[in-house]
Order: structure tokens, then sequence, then C-alpha cells
């Protein structure tokens, strides 16, 4: 049962895995931003010349930004995963569970494509994180990119 007193992400677990290449957990996040999934629009409105408002509903996908810290073992999951697409020619899909203790939570992403990569750590004082960002997709009505629920 959740800690109604904790917000910790320490204990947040974050399962990937990729079709036919990796599935596991990812570990050594970055330091501040682990992983965030953007805000999205899920509602189309307007309003015409006469006042009048209205809205729809609009499917919608999920981008999410991972980090890594220069020296995480996950990083090479990415690396592989990017270089298994540039072989093929073609995408590779993934999907992930993402759980958060200490909120209770459970987060399940569906078709996941890798839309965008850091090719290697910025040599700064020392090495800088690597952020990847993946593009959750819905699969139809009724089954959308990321589902909550209770753990």
């Amino acid at each position: 049962m959740p800690s109604s007193y904790s917000i910790t992400s320490a204990n947040a677990i974050f399962q990937l895995s990729i079709n036919t290449l990796f599935s596991g957990t990812l570990q050594q996040f970055g330091v501040d931003d682990a992983f965030t999934a953007e805000v999205v629009d899920t509602v189309e409105t307007e309003v015409g010349v006469d006042g009048y408002g209205v809205g729809g509903y609009r499917p919608h996908e999920v981008p999410m930004g991972i980090r890594f810290e220069a020296a995480s073992p996950s990083l090479t999951v990415f690396e592989n995963w990017i270089g298994a697409q540039d072989a093929l020619n073609d995408v590779l899909y993934g999907s992930a569970v993402i759980l958060m203790p200490s909120i209770g939570r459970k987060y399940v992403c569906q078709l996941g494509f890798l839309v965008r990569v850091s090719t290697m750590a910025a040599a700064r004082k020392v090495l800088a994180d690597r952020e990847f960002n993946i593009h959750w997709m819905p699969q139809g009505p009724g089954v959308p990119a990321v589902a909550a629920g209770p753990m």
C-alpha cells in the first residue's frame, strides 16, 4: 500500500520490451529527469463566429523522454534498438510497464516507436546524460497509448 506522504521516484521501475530485441528493466537513469511523458491534447475545440463552442475527442500519441547517466548499462539497449532499425531499414516497436510504488500506480505503454536518439554523451566537465524519445501510440478505440491503473 502506498504511503500517503511519499512521492519518491527512487523506487520507480521501468520495464521495456522491444520486439525480438530486448526485454528487461532499465536502470541508471539521469540525475534530475529519469523519464517524462509530455502533456497531450485529448480534445479539439472550436468556437463558431456566432459564439457557440464545440469539442470533439482527439486520438493522441504520448511522447516520452527517457534520460540515462552516461555510464548506464541501459544505453546499449537503445543503441542496439537504433542499430537494428538501421540494419533492417525498418522500425521495431517497444512496449513498457512502469511501476510507481510510492503512489501505487502502474502505467502500461504500447506500440512505442523510438523517434529521437542521443548518439553519444556530450563531453563536458563530466559526461552528460543522454536522452531518448519514444512515442507511444494508441491502438484503436478504447485502447490508449498509455493506460493508467492501480498496481
